[in-house]
């Protein structure tokens, strides 16, 4: 069985640093994206098996990227703020 794949959208590298230190070391592979159209670029290339999406971000933020990757896939997204969904 292989481990799942996380992508991991945020703009703030040291969020990114803890979440990839944190889960890979519980042996999931992680993918970064720093901004909602790298995100999109991912899911085009490699689609994940959860994604935990950073709701503000500059450029496309994270609804709009959320709503985008909703349209071509069903993976998993974690946003870490109950008032923010677009599931």
């Amino acid at each position: 069985m292989s481990a799942a794949n996380i992508l991991v959208v945020d703009d703030e590298p040291q969020i990114r640093r803890v979440l990839r230190s944190t889960l890979s070391a519980r042996g999931y592979v992680i993918t970064e994206a720093k901004t909602g159209e790298e995100a999109l670029e991912w899911m085009r290339k490699e689609p994940p098996d959860l994604i935990l999406l950073d709701m503000n971000m500059p450029g496309i933020g994270g609804i709009e990227a959320c709503r985008e990757i909703r349209r071509g896939s069903d993976a998993p997204i974690g946003n870490g703020q109950r008032k923010h969904s677009c599931n």
